[in-house]
């Protein structure tokens, strides 16, 4: 009995050997195989740039920068004045002309038109008419009004013109008013600021 007894100390110790064995066979691959051995490949592309494009509009407009600077104006009192926009972005563009603000009343008895064609001169002395954007009905259509226009476009939304300007162009705007003979339109002034504005 007593020799029957050690047979399975014996069974176990053998196991014991061979688990021995085998940790230490795990432990020698695990220094001869790193944990995060694997193979590589790449590709690559360089020199991706990215630059933004510009919006640039400048205009060339009567001497002393006003359009208009008439005073003591009586009824038939009249002007006209070119301003000649370029344009020098290098993104195309869509210009609008339009009247953000205006102070006085007087732009309610002044007959209004505006133009747009060729010419370099401010005086409009060499302008050539393309489109009529107000007013196609002339000088004495007593509705076409400079504060009817306003009312109508004053912001680049609202504006006229609808130009589509590339890199280097230019275009010609003709303004021009006559006052009402009208006994209101006496003591009256206007004062206005008109605007192009491009935008992408």
């Amino acid at each position: 009995m007593g020799r029957h007894s050690r047979r399975p100390q014996h069974r176990l110790w053998r196991r014991l050997r061979w688990y021995a064995a085998a940790t230490a066979l795990a432990a020698a691959a695990a220094h001869l195989y790193p944990a995060n051995a694997r193979f590589t490949d790449t590709t690559s592309n360089t020199g991706n740039t990215v630059s933004s494009g510009t919006v640039v509009l400048s205009g060339t407009v009567p001497l002393g920068g006003q359009l208009f600077t008439v005073p003591n104006a009586i009824p038939g009192s009249t002007a006209i004045a070119c301003v000649i926009t370029t344009y020098t972005g290098t993104l195309p563009a869509t210009v609008q002309m339009y009247v953000p603000s205006v102070t006085g009343t007087l732009g309610s008895y002044m007959v209004f038109r505006l133009q747009i064609g060729t010419g370099s001169n401010t005086d409009c002395s060499d302008f050539n008419p393309t489109s009529t954007l107000y007013n196609t009905s002339g000088m004495r259509a007593a509705s076409q009004t400079l504060d009817a226009f306003i009312g109508a476009h004053n912001t680049w939304a609202t504006g006229v013109g609808n130009w589509s300007a590339t890199t280097n162009t230019t275009r010609t705007w003709k303004l021009e008013w006559i006052v009402q003979s009208n006994d209101a339109a006496q003591s009256q002034s206007t004062s206005f600021t008109a605007r192009w504005e491009a935008q992408r």
